[in-house]
């Protein structure tokens, strides 16, 4: 199938309305004001980076927004936090509190096809000098000494040498994709993600549960 195509069937990146959108700016500050009323510092990070500085503004067919914080920091307020989220008009989704995976998913007045939040904790690595979560992984060079970027009216902080970071993250962040497919869109340097591995490792484990059903 060709990219023009694949465009067509993937729903997940429909353009999303003005509405939509104002909606969606709307609830970014409100989240933004909640992590500042907690003194728990974020950043931005992927495709909501990636739009602050590529179409200043969020990416028009993203379907997600995420925010980044220090997973030490926010460990102990990850309740607390939890609460304020609900009590101010969204509705959690789920939640992981183990530290690879650390994180909150949630919705607001919007569905969560149209546009889902997400907090999310990176683990500093000091020896390596890499902070990572799950297979993902960002050279520590960018994260402790980061910059502050203007994004709908009032600064947050960013990646240090913003789009030496976004390189790093996508490659060629400046050629749009309009794909919700991450082995098009990412580096494998970034998401630990490799299609073949991956999927002798779907394969793999598919063999093992047909193996545990026929062989008790």
């Amino acid at each position: 199938m060709s990219k023009k195509n694949f465009v067509k069937y993937d729903s997940k990146v429909r353009i999303r309305n003005k509405k939509e959108l104002q909606v969606r700016k709307n609830e970014f500050l409100k989240i933004c004001k909640i992590l500042d009323k907690l003194r728990i510092r974020y950043f931005l990070n992927t495709g909501i980076l990636l739009g602050a500085i590529r179409h200043k503004g969020f990416i028009p067919w993203d379907w997600d927004v995420e925010l980044s914080v220090y997973t030490d920091e926010v460990v102990q307020k990850l309740d607390i936090l939890i609460d304020e989220i609900n009590s101010s008009g969204f509705t959690i989704d789920k939640y992981y509190k183990d530290l690879p995976r650390l994180k909150i998913n949630f919705i607001g007045k919007l569905s969560k096809e149209t546009t889902k939040y997400t907090i999310q904790g990176w683990n500093h690595n000091k020896k390596q000098n890499f902070f990572w979560r799950t297979s993902f992984k960002i050279p520590d060079h960018f994260l402790l000494n980061m910059k502050k970027i203007k994004l709908f009216g009032r600064y947050h902080f960013a990646p240090y040498r913003v789009e030496k970071y976004l390189e790093y993250q996508y490659g060629n962040w400046k050629t749009p994709i309009q794909t919700s497919n991450k082995y098009r869109y990412m580096r494998e340097e970034y998401s630990g993600m490799n299609i073949v591995n991956d999927f002798y490792k779907k394969f793999e484990n598919i063999i093992k549960r047909f193996l545990s059903i026929f062989f008790k």
